[in-house]
């Protein structure tokens, strides 16, 4: 259904063409652009350890501290080619760079007990985008356009649980995957100075199909004994995005913007190794927990304000 929403807003653009071919072509540009973003981050790993908790009947609240702000956002540049095609504008290639980290801190509850608990996480993620400008009147533009997402994360969490029994836990989860994405960005001039824009992913993976590792390993250590879990496979996700916002031109070439961003990553590992471990030997719940809390389709939760800066430089 997404994917023929964006094939039929193309083809619409494609067969205006004839009518509407008045797209300004502004020459071969190369676009700089940096952010900071200040907002929401949940990641799938939340969901994970909850599974991999419960099966030990310890219940783990929501993570805190998911608010926060990253300076390393949309940070890149996109390459312009001016093509002066009718309709068809210019041709674009662009990286962008976004980095975020957050350190978290939960409660957990079991039967006679409290679990304190912490983490370190970091998400990094890149995308290289190919696509085309298309203008069907003068002051619309329609941009669909291929990206290819190469994501990794990364958590190292510390646990203490106070109380009968007590345990020191320490909990390593690392991921990484590439997928190909399908999007589409929209803009629309109010007047010479400022411009609304819109930028989707909708559909995915397409053409490169999602490929990486997802790895896990928790070690609690209790006053009466131990237990190790761990899973090791694949990893693949997808992504779904919706962004709107506006911008300013305050000096030649020099553009100010804001923008409210949504994305939905749904990541899961593909075909792991999983096992969990006591001290009497393997546990078949355990196990089966580690391999569900794996393989089960989570999400990572990215919402919030972004604000940034672009600078041309005509070639």
């Amino acid at each position: 259904m997404k994917r023929n929403l964006v094939f039929f807003l193309i083809g619409i653009s494609l067969f205006t063409g004839s009518i509407y071919a008045q797209g300004k072509v502004e020459g071969n540009t190369i676009r700089l652009k940096g952010a900071l973003f200040f907002g929401s981050l949940r990641p799938d790993f939340e969901k994970r350890n909850f599974y991999n908790d419960i099966v030990g009947l310890e219940y783990n609240k929501e993570w805190q501290n998911n608010r926060g702000m990253s300076l390393i956002n949309d940070l890149g540049f996109d390459y312009f080619h001016s093509l002066n095609a009718g309709i068809l504008s210019n041709v674009f290639l662009g990286l962008h760079v976004n980095r975020f980290g957050r350190g978290y801190e939960w409660n957990s509850y079991y039967a006679a007990g409290l679990g304190i608990k912490e983490a370190d996480y970091r998400l990094l993620y890149s995308d290289i985008n190919l696509g085309v400008t298309l203008s069907p009147i003068s002051n619309f533009r329609i941009l669909p356009k291929y990206v290819i997402r190469s994501l990794g994360q990364s958590l190292e969490g510390t646990y203490l649980g106070l109380g009968a029994p007590s345990y020191y836990g320490q909990d390593t989860k690392t991921a990484t995957g590439t997928s190909g994405l399908i999007g589409v960005g929209f803009e629309f001039d109010l007047n010479d100075r400022a411009t609304l824009f819109a930028d989707l992913l909708v559909y995915g993976p397409f053409l490169l199909n999602s490929t990486g590792t997802y790895n896990s390993e928790q070690l609690k250590i209790y006053n009466g004994g131990a237990v190790y879990n761990y899973a090791s496979g694949g990893y693949t996700f997808y992504s779904e995005k919706f962004s709107f916002g506006a911008s300013i031109i305050v000096v030649p070439k020099l553009r100010l913007f804001a923008s409210f961003e949504s994305e939905r990553m749904t990541a899961k590992s593909r075909s792991p190794i999983a096992f969990s471990v006591t001290e009497n030997g393997i546990s078949s719940v355990g196990t089966l927990m580690e391999f569900v809390s794996a393989t089960a389709d989570h999400t990572i939760l990215v919402s919030g304000l972004k604000f940034g800066v672009t600078y041309d430089l005509n070639l």
